[in-house]
């Protein structure tokens, strides 16, 4: 129970927060229940001293816990500077209520000092105002509360120890606000490069994986799968690639496909396609998913056709003896993550092992596709009908090679 309502009150307000700034948050929430716990220890010694000011001191102890429950409850609700100014503000009430009460030179003020070097971790960089603002004012409440003992209390020092003594506390405080400045370089510093390790960290979970299907792994551990009953695969081969790496070197091979690659990445893209992967010189998309699409074939048929203007410039370029099959297939297809290290994306069904069919049987230059593709498509492309071919596994299926775009469609 203890725990649980520790690690709520803990992360209380994190969710809202933007992810690379949450540790301010965290930090005021911990710090707040900190504090709680030492008052709560003032409480034995409050009742001990209950005949002189000890009740006057459960009450403002008292009074301090209530006050610092409201700082989780403005996190939670988005409230995160007003939090912070809150538990300063609280802090520094109970100080000063506690060392006029007593009125003796309990070192309590020394905590002023405490909280000057507390304040870095507080605030983030575009909250750097604040951040010195109270340094300074708790450096400030230090020194001014030394100089009230020494006027308030009866002398026990002579006129050359009290100077030595408040010249001692202004060092103390200068070297406390020199040890702040220092640590909050440091912080920022470290801040600003977990934020960008983090932010470099998802930018390489969202090249493996789309989006949405990113962000539901960060949010659960649970197992990923769906099913959609409609969706469009595009496999994409270069015919005859085995020669072209006998006579390339490492780095030239890995350019041109790279290139190639990269200008199937953009068109992908283009078309609202997600890429599943890449094999050897294969190239894998998909169209509906994770995102349901209506026009998931249309773009399909789209990204293929635009594949094979693009394959054959950089052919041309790089005078490439060959060509590019892709296979278009559509159906219901269940895809999710797989793997626990490396793990991928990736899909399974009868349309996708029917599309990776319409690849391997196709023809170099040419798009082949299903009977289901062409039925979606018919009004928007040009097609012509190649038979009946036989698939293994599937047994015999009509297909249609695409040709182009009809010529009422400006595209």
């Amino acid at each position: 129970m203890f725990k649980h309502v520790l690690k709520t009150w803990v992360w209380a307000g994190i969710a809202r927060y933007p992810h690379e700034y949450f540790t301010p948050v965290r930090l005021t929430n911990i710090i707040a229940f900190v504090i709680i716990a030492v008052s709560v220890c003032q409480i034995p010694s409050a009742i001990w001293f209950w005949q002189q000011t000890g009740q006057n001191q459960f009450y403002i102890t008292c009074t301090t816990i209530l006050l610092l429950v409201i700082v989780p409850v403005l996190n939670h609700f988005g409230h995160y500077l007003q939090a912070k100014i809150w538990l300063i503000l609280v802090y520094i009430a109970d100080l000063i209520a506690t060392c006029l009460l007593w009125e003796l030179d309990l070192y309590i003020h020394f905590f002023y000092l405490l909280a000057v070097v507390c304040c870095p971790f507080f605030f983030t960089d575009k909250e750097a105002k604040y951040k010195w603002f109270f340094s300074v004012l708790f450096s400030g409440l230090f020194l001014t509360t030394e100089v009230y003992y020494q006027l308030t209390l009866p002398h026990q020092y002579n006129p050359d120890q009290q100077s030595f003594k408040f010249t001692s506390a202004c060092l103390l405080a200068l070297a406390s606000l020199l040890c702040s400045f220092h640590i909050q370089k440091n912080i920022g510093r470290s801040w600003k490069k977990l934020a960008f390790e983090k932010k470099r960290s998802e930018q390489l979970l969202l090249n493996i994986l789309p989006t949405s299907i990113a962000q539901r792994l960060k949010n659960s551990s649970h197992l990923i799968a769906d099913y959609f009953a409609q969706a469009s695969i595009l496999f994409a081969d270069i015919q005859d690639f085995t020669p072209i790496c006998k006579s390339c070197t490492p780095q030239q091979l890995v350019k041109i496909l790279n290139e190639i690659f990269c200008a199937f990445d953009e068109l992908s893209l283009r078309y609202g396609l997600e890429k599943i992967k890449t094999s050897g010189d294969g190239y894998m998309a998909a169209g509906g998913l994770p995102k349901a699409n209506s026009e998931h074939a249309i773009n399909c048929c789209h990204c293929a056709l635009d594949m094979q203007y693009a394959f054959q410039a950089i052919s041309q370029k790089y005078n490439l003896k060959t060509g590019l099959r892709i296979g278009i297939g559509c159906g219901e297809v269940v895809a999710g993550i797989i793997g626990k290290n490396k793990f991928s994306y990736d899909m399974w069904g009868e349309a996708v092992n029917l599309a990776s069919r319409m690849e391997s049987h196709g023809a170099c230059h040419r798009i082949q596709t299903t009977q289901s593709t062409y039925d979606l498509t018919k009004s928007e492309f040009e097609y012509v009908n190649r038979g009946k071919i036989t698939v293994k596994g599937i047994g015999s299926v009509n297909t249609y090679w695409l040709l182009d775009r009809k010529s009422t469609i400006s595209h």
